[in-house]
């Protein structure tokens, strides 16, 4: 038995009387949440506090564990046992949003100034924008509002900032590692899956269209070999290893780990968060060990060698065509018939043999919201964004500003606009065409006693002959 203080490997697997039988954990809150989004300080308590569970779940005292989980880095840095063993306790009690700093009362507030002090700050900023931060305190020491060096220029900055009253804003508009030396395989079902990616054959994403290469994505479960899901997609993206997790999650209920290789796709924050919120203890393998994954490339070699050579006397008119005829192939045939590695049984039954504590996905859990992807954008002057090449209109209060934007990038039902975490409208795609025949007045920031037309908002805007909608900038 190795000594644990050594680099262990992640994925020896552990042999459990029965699931959830240790006592150690008993009570141990470590199911799946509602659903949240995680900071990168979490993540990395989240992932020393597992390291932790699972050793005390190999029999380790929590003192060892500790002294172990201390040796290594969390998130860059090394941390003390007892702040390990706090975010431990933490964990055990709170869950995930255990692990969150708590955010200080005074959040949001300049403390430095007072209130009527910062007010009449932002009150010369957006009579003078195209004044400096420093000519704008400056007067205000003249004034004798504030005492001379009595609050630093960044304080000042960060205020215009959070404000959206910056400079930016207002131009808008507003050494090798051995990998594991012996066989594994885990006792029961969804304690580990692996996953990865390979090429597959050019089709065209669209009939007619230019073949490109496709990209084999699937997950595999190390006790039964089942494929608990796998696609063909136009492109190795984390959005489409997210979709590929998302339907085996929900077709095959949530495992303990995810072992995959350092790619790009799964080292992401985004992944980080997803199974930290699944309560899936994410592995990486150690580079220049891809013998650790032989299962899935044994998979993947399947594939090969059999469905993909049927495209030869069967070929497909596009991706579409080629993911229905894989379903197919994959619960038909792979899944369903005997596997030399499982003493004569098939995937699916050796699944469900061993399918005890199998976890579901929480009721009321919002999923898809969770596998949203991410970006940043800021508004432009005529409230638009871009996403994925295509004009997407947001709220006009919107402008100059930026915003987070969480979107389903295969189906697009769903494109959120955040600002600071909080949810302030969802995007819909522009039609320019619409916006040249249809018109209010509500989409634009003037007065109406300054247009002469007194506060009849339709006679000013009929007078001056513009049909525009969705923008401050505007066409004929």
């Amino acid at each position: 038995m190795a000594v644990f203080g050594s680099a262990p490997d992640p994925t020896h697997p552990v042999f459990l009387q029965r699931r959830g039988g240790c006592d150690k954990l008993r009570g141990m809150k470590n199911e799946p949440g509602k659903g949240s989004w995680a900071s990168p300080k979490a993540l990395a308590r989240y992932d020393a506090v597992r390291f932790v569970e699972e050793a005390v779940k190999s029999g380790f005292p929590l003192s060892r564990a500790l002294d172990a989980a201390r040796e290594r880095e969390w998130g860059g840095r090394r941390y003390g046992a007892p702040t390990i063993e706090e975010w431990y306790y933490l964990y055990r009690h709170h869950g995930l949003t255990g692990l969150e700093d708590i955010p200080r009362k005074d959040k949001g507030h300049v403390r430095a100034l007072a209130p009527e002090t910062l007010e009449a700050f932002l009150t010369m900023r957006r009579a003078q924008p195209e004044l400096h931060a420093t000519t704008l305190l400056r007067q205000l020491e003249a004034q004798g509002v504030l005492a001379p060096r009595s609050v630093s220029i960044s304080t000042m900055y960060r205020a215009l900032a959070r404000e959206g009253l910056d400079r930016r804003s207002v131009r808008a508009g507003s050494a090798v590692l051995k990998g594991p030396t012996k066989a594994f395989e885990f006792s029961w079902a969804n304690q580990l899956w692996m996953t990865d990616g390979m090429w597959g054959p050019s089709v065209p994403i669209s009939p007619g269209g230019k073949p490109v290469r496709a990209h084999l994505l699937a997950l595999i479960d190390d006790c039964s070999r089942l494929c608990t899901h796998g696609q063909y997609y136009p492109a190795e993206r984390i959005e489409c290893f997210l979709d590929v997790l998302k339907q085996a999650l929900q077709a095959r209920g949530i495992p303990e780990k995810l072992y995959t290789d350092n790619g790009a796709l799964f080292i992401s924050e985004h992944l980080r968060t997803v199974c930290a919120n699944f309560g899936i203890r994410l592995i990486h393998a150690k580079p220049y060990a891809a013998w650790s994954k032989g299962k899935i490339e044994r998979f993947f070699l399947t594939v090969q060698s059999d469905f993909e050579q049927r495209l030869v006397f069967a070929p497909v008119a596009d991706l579409a065509e080629l993911n229905k005829h894989f379903r197919r192939w994959l619960e038909c045939e792979y899944n369903a018939r005997e596997h030399r590695a499982l003493d004569g049984c098939s995937p699916q039954q050796r699944f469900q043999e061993r399918s005890e504590g199998l976890r579901p996905i929480p009721a009321g859990m919002d999923v898809d919201g969770l596998f949203l992807l991410r970006t940043r954008r800021r508004v432009r002057r005529d409230a638009t964004i871009s996403i994925a090449g295509t004009l997407w209109e947001v709220p006009p209060a919107c402008r100059g500003r930026q915003v987070d934007v969480h979107y389903d990038p295969f189906r697009w039902s769903r494109v959120e606009l955040y600002v600071e975490g909080r949810k302030v409208g969802d995007a819909r795609r522009c039609d320019k065409n619409l916006n040249a025949h249809t018109f209010g007045l509500e989409n634009y920031d003037f007065e109406a006693s300054a247009t002469g037309y007194g506060s009849d908002p339709q006679n000013a805007l009929g007078s001056l002959g513009l049909a525009v909608r969705g923008g401050g900038q505007g066409s004929l």
